[in-house]
């Protein structure tokens, strides 16, 4: 049996726990008693240790190639409008 093939096999539901709580595991909003679980569950599950590197990979790569910038003209309506304060604010 190949590892990646061992580490599945052994998992199952906790594949699904992990998986569930994967997005707020990398934003860092996991609870810190949660945080050892998964990483011991990532540490033993050769899969989920595969999903986790793509999902970090991914991340990256938006961080990096998603940069485009709001138009002049729109930041300069944007300030106007926050100089004015909003309506009802009074």
């Amino acid at each position: 049996m190949t590892a990646e093939a061992e580490g599945s096999a052994s998992c199952g539901e906790e594949c699904s726990e992990a998986l569930e709580r994967l997005e707020t595991y990398l934003d860092g909003e996991l609870p810190h008693e949660d945080i050892d679980d998964i990483r011991e569950h990532l540490t033993a599950c050769y899969p989920c240790t595969d999903r986790v590197s793509f999902e970090e990979q991914l991340r990256a790569i938006v961080r990096r190639e998603c940069t485009d910038e709001a138009p002049p003209r729109l930041l300069l309506r944007i300030e106007e409008a926050l100089s004015e304060g909003l309506p009802g604010s009074d």
